[in-house]
């Protein structure tokens, strides 16, 4: 799709303006921008398709007598990369069916707005993978072929290797080795080429290659020609590919003893990779420390502060004062940051803007120095050619690396965007990327927060009680998890455990939760000494072999004759993995740790869980207490109370949100409940004595 601040464009074939409008609406609430365009004939429609180009099209069942039919119809004969999404005037699966059989993305009930509105978002989605797949296509097609023919006019000589075995060489390559045609070598081994003399040493030299040792020195050997005769010859090898299979490169040169070839390749990749105005690197020079410094970050810990730093005013100078005078400016730009950045990599990233790297570098002293250089641009008078001067202002974004850092040009595009975000406001300023802004929206953001509060303990736990309707011994708490940010927000699990998920982090969730909740319940039992508590863990937890000892080992910490610490997992996660489940519950309870099922009775046949798993506590599934003035919910309740009971479980019910609902269950046979009305969580742990 278009980037999301470009324009979608989008057809509307369908008889009603007003639900048109109704989902441009919808779109723009979800921050997609569109031009729409309305049509209600066949004529019409052919005009827009020929002379239009179009990001997504949403055609009715039937319009003014046109089919959606014709619509797919037209897009198939002109050949258009155009998605169509077909408004339903009312559900029907056969329709549906016909719909995406005959070509269509998806039929969806017109005024369905918001799921429309997602499936707009989806096909806008795929089509700019396949705008960048046929890009990239053709790059590559275009780019092979200029390999081609670099290699076929090349005065190197080049060959393709493959296990030994040459596949493929130019003509430079078969002129060296006195041959006649490239053919002569298809399938000819390598060494065939060695002197016998040279022939250890260039096996080594393959060898050592092969498991991967750095092979940038040249080898010097002797090479046999056609006819027998020896020359002097270097090869270098390096990794490539060749006709999409991977293979060796081999370049073979005369071997002069200059070596002026590789001193003249040396100078064209420095002068390639520099800014011919500020001799500062340039742009793709940059991009390759960057993605060194990614590589090293995750490798060894490392610590980088990334700086974009964008000239505000830069359009207005040159406005006023011609190519010169802004040349000046930024070569004045340079000299100034060259003196704040030191040796660090600093770069001519694009016409207005730098970018700097600098290692070991905390966020406040990235603020700091970038703060520092703010003010001191601002304050200085640019000279200018012809005794003018000229004042101007940056915008500096600061994006930290560290070990979950992303892909490097993810980490470009923060700084740029914490640049941009300085500019767009009134510029003269810095903000420094802060993962958690994005948290919500993107999973490498909220991966580095992640693990930034289980490092630095970031996570707040919240406590609330479990009232034992038989009025019995001990405190007892469910443990609740909240991650709060720097703007005063509080993620819950909902919001950050699917990252956790998705990145083998629960388990480390898990263990900073159960370690943290301990500490606090060991300092609770001074007052309360029989207090417990219930700590929700992940399906990793439920599958980790450790945990019983560990786990143990806390609860005995706390409370050496009793169980202070019951472990609940819901449901979907015993189910899901029951042999684990089997194992674990029975190697948690001989440890001295009870197990609960949390979200109980939402599976097809739940009480066939009770059979295999040794849990002692049920806590049943919001759904029971949604509606309690219906008989129906409450003979459910009643019925699988009664059969946990039969179980010999202790039976919890939670979301007691009123008086109604609490009178009602409390002679259900229920041994704990749990809600707002009786307590909402705290930070402590405390019963409300009024509640």
């Amino acid at each position: 799709m278009p980037p999301r601040n470009d324009t979608v464009r989008l057809l509307v074939l369908h008889e009603s303006q007003d639900n048109a409008e109704q989902i441009v609406n919808t779109l723009k609430n979800k921050g997609i921008a569109t031009r729409p365009e309305l049509i209600g004939s066949d004529d019409e429609l052919l005009d827009a398709l020929k002379n239009g180009a179009w990001d997504i099209m949403l055609a009715g069942e039937l319009t003014n007598g046109v089919p959606y039919e014709n619509a797919l119809l037209q897009i198939r004969k002109q050949d258009k990369d155009i998605p169509v999404i077909v408004l339903l005037d009312k559900f029907d699966q056969e329709v549906v069916d016909e719909a995406m059989q005959g070509g269509a993305c998806d039929a969806v009930v017109s005024d369905a707005h918001k799921h429309l509105a997602h499936a707009i978002t989806r096909e806008l989605d795929n089509l700019q993978h396949r705008r960048c797949r046929r890009k990239a296509e053709a790059a590559l097609a275009e780019t092979e072929k200029r390999c081609q023919l670099l290699l076929a006019n090349s005065r190197d000589a080049i060959a393709y290797v493959h296990d030994g075995m040459h596949i493929y060489a130019n003509m430079a390559y078969v002129e060296l080795f006195g041959h006649e045609n490239a053919d002569d070598l298809e399938g000819m081994p390598v060494i065939d080429l060695v002197a016998k003399e040279d022939l250890a040493r260039f096996k080594d030299f393959l060898r050592a290659y092969g498991k991967g040792s750095d092979a940038s020195e040249d080898l010097r050997f002797h090479g046999m020609t056609a006819d027998g005769t020896k020359i002097d010859a270097m090869m270098q090898l390096s990794a490539a590919s060749y006709d999409g299979e991977p293979c060796t490169q081999i370049i073979i040169r005369r071997d002069d003893g200059a070596g002026n070839a590789a001193l003249l390749a040396e100078k064209l990749k420095e002068a390639t990779s520099m800014d011919s105005l500020t001799g500062l690197p340039n742009r793709q020079r940059f991009e390759d420390d960057v993605a060194a410094a990614v590589h090293k970050a995750r490798k060894d810990k490392s610590r980088y502060a990334l700086f974009s730093l964008t000239l505000d005013n830069l359009p207005q100078i040159s406005a006023a004062h011609g190519l010169a005078g802004a040349d000046a400016v930024i070569k004045t730009l340079a000299s100034m940051l060259v003196t704040k950045f030191g040796t660090a990599p600093l770069a001519r990233f694009s016409d207005s803007s730098f970018t700097a790297l600098v290692p070991g570098m905390e966020p406040e002293k990235a603020q700091s120095l970038a703060e520092q250089i703010c003010q001191e641009v601002h304050d200085h008078l640019i000279q200018l050619p012809g005794g003018k001067t000229q004042q101007t202002t940056l915008s500096i974004g600061v994006a930290m690396v560290g070990e979950t850092a992303p892909e490097p040009e993810e980490m470009l595009s923060r700084a740029l965007a914490a640049s941009e975000s300085v500019k767009l406001a009134k510029g003269n300023g810095v903000h420094v990327y802060n993962p958690a802004e994005q948290a919500s929206s993107s999973d490498s953001a909220m991966l580095e927060l992640l693990i930034d509060a289980i490092d630095n303990s970031k996570f707040k736990l919240f406590y609330q009680p479990l009232v034992d309707v038989e009025g019995g011994n001990g405190e007892f708490y469910e443990v609740f998890v909240r991650l709060p940010l720097n703007d005063g927000k509080v993620l819950t699990p909902d919001d950050f455990m699917p990252v956790a998920h998705k990145h083998q982090l629960g388990a480390r969730v898990d263990r900073w939760v159960m370690l943290n909740a301990a500490k606090q319940l060991k300092e609770h039992t001074r007052k309360s000494p029989n207090a417990r508590m219930l700590l929700n863990l992940t399906a990793e937890s439920l599958q980790d072999n450790t945990l019983p000892a560990w786990i143990s080992k806390l609860s005995k910490a706390i409370d050496p004759q009793g169980s202070p610490i019951v472990l609940q997992f819901t449901e979907s996660d015993m189910v899901a993995y029951l042999k684990a489940a089997v194992e674990q519950t029975e190697a948690l309870t001989k440890a001295g740790c009870p197990v609960s099922i949390s979200q109980f009775g939402t599976s097809l046949n739940p009480l066939n869980t009770l059979k295999h798993v040794a849990a002692s506590y049920i806590k049943l599934d919001r759904s029971f207490t949604q509606d309690l003035s219906n008989e129906e919910n409450m003979g459910s309740i009643k019925k699988i109370t009664g059969e946990l009971r039969s179980f010999d479980k202790k039976v919890i019910i939670s979301y007691v949100e009123n008086a109604q609902t609490l009178s009602k269950l409390w002679s259900l046979g229920v041994q704990y409940l749990q809600g707002y009305f009786l307590q909402p969580p705290g930070d402590t742990m405390h019963y409300d004595s009024q509640g």
